[in-house]
């Protein structure tokens, strides 16, 4: 017999549970628990797997979750005709819009963390972290689920495969900085609650021994030969190559930066250059970073005036006419520059930032902490108390700038 709209509104308070099928065959019923109208609700049961146990799926209170009979009845049929054509348990219907963890493919993490580091990282950044992401998602396959790298099935063997295939490259840098972008992407994961472990978090031991390079330098003595060799210019380079090579002299910026300086970012009221942290090669955080402060020396103006002589009505310091890649000079121009100068392995680029912070302090005599904000680095932010050192020391660095170069055109720079 069916139950009626009438039978649930006359159900009386009772000290029994009452139990009464909506409608035979159906699996659907209503329960009355004692002593209470408020617990009035409505319930499935039915066999799952077929022939296996009787399970009970809830449906809802009435009144509230369900409306009415009808209602109940129809929320009964779709769960049931569910989970028989999708052979699940009936009472996995509530979330059967999420996705099970094993059917999560490590490309759609991969995805889902670039998503948000886009937001998080410069533009640079995220495409260098796009590529390495790449780079192992070919050597693991296209199809590697998530759940591949839970801890019971061998999660850390496949990073410790993929390090150790790297390393054999003797790329052991890249491959530690692939596993660290590997352990942020499921450390993402985990926060999503798609993961338990993170199985790339500390770095394995593969036993390959790797010797780090350094970059290398010139002692101070040696500066004179290089001065004189970029004056004389035996390999023709071109006056904007030249030029750009002995501002990055002068000043000391990363070479990415240098290259793709903006007249715009130069104050002469203040006789400042003001580099936008964003910039490609300063390495500063992209939602807050500060902008890098260059003092312009009286070389450094002189070598301006002849730039914009060469790059007039450009937006770029170094605008380079024949450039493809980059609207500016390409940032392995100077590097390239200094091996056909001095040859292969005597200095690069970076090296010279060694010289002016050894030289900076043994030569001039100037701290430490001046000369390495005025590189760029920015140790003196770092820690709990970093977050407050707002100082800029600008007079100091002025003073450094200009005995700097006072001193390099000394040693022989041609101004």
């Amino acid at each position: 017999m069916r139950l009626t709209l009438r039978d649930i509104k006359q159900n009386n308070l009772s000290n029994k549970r009452k139990v009464k099928s909506v409608q035979e065959g159906s699996g659907c019923f209503f329960i009355q628990e004692p002593n209470s109208r408020k617990s009035r609700r409505f319930q499935l049961r039915m066999k799952f797997p077929k022939g296996g146990n009787t399970v009970v799926v809830p449906l809802g209170r009435y009144g509230i979750e369900i409306n009415n009979i009808t209602h109940a009845l129809d929320k009964c049929r779709t769960i049931r005709e569910w989970s028989i054509v999708n052979e699940r348990d009936p009472r996995e219907y509530k979330d059967r819009n999420k996705v099970i963890k094993s059917e999560i493919l490590l490309s759609d993490m991969f995805n889902s963390f670039m998503e948000v580091h886009k937001r998080e990282t410069k533009e640079v950044t995220w495409k260098v972290s796009r590529n390495r992401l790449d780079q192992m998602l070919r050597f693991y396959g296209k199809d590697i689920l998530l759940s591949d790298f839970d801890e019971m099935k061998g999660g850390i063997r496949l990073v410790l495969d993929f390090v150790e295939s790297t390393e054999k490259r003797n790329k052991v840098e890249h491959a530690d900085r692939c596993r660290r972008l590997l352990s942020n992407v499921f450390q993402y994961a985990i926060s999503r609650g798609e993961m338990e472990y993170n199985p790339a978090k500390d770095k394995p031991k593969t036993g390959f021994v790797h010797k780090k390079k350094s970059n290398p330098t010139i002692s101070w003595e040696e500066v004179p030969e290089v001065l004189t060799l970029l004056e004389e210019n035996h390999v023709n380079a071109s006056m904007l190559t030249q030029l750009a090579t002995k501002f990055y002299f002068l000043s000391g910026l990363r070479v990415s930066a240098c290259v793709s300086l903006k007249w715009e970012w130069y104050d002469s009221n203040e006789n400042l250059w003001k580099i936008p942290p964003e910039t490609r090669g300063l390495k500063r955080k992209k939602d807050h970073g500060d902008p890098h402060l260059i003092p312009v020396s009286p070389e450094m103006k002189t070598l301006m005036n002849q730039l914009l002589e060469i790059n007039v009505n450009s937006a770029y310091v170094f605008t380079s006419p024949e450039g493809k890649k980059y609207p500016h000079l390409n940032p392995e121009t100077i590097n390239s520059h200094l091996k056909s100068l001095l040859g292969q392995g005597r200095l690069t680029a970076h090296g010279w930032r060694d010289v002016i912070v050894t030289s900076g302090q043994e030569i001039l005599g100037f701290p430490k902490d001046i000369i390495l904000r005025q590189i760029g680095h920015t140790e003196h932010k770092q820690g709990a108390s970093g977050a407050y050192d707002n100082t800029e020391f600008l007079p100091q660095r002025k003073d450094f700038l200009e005995m700097w170069s006072k001193e390099l055109v000394n040693q022989g720079l041609k101004i």
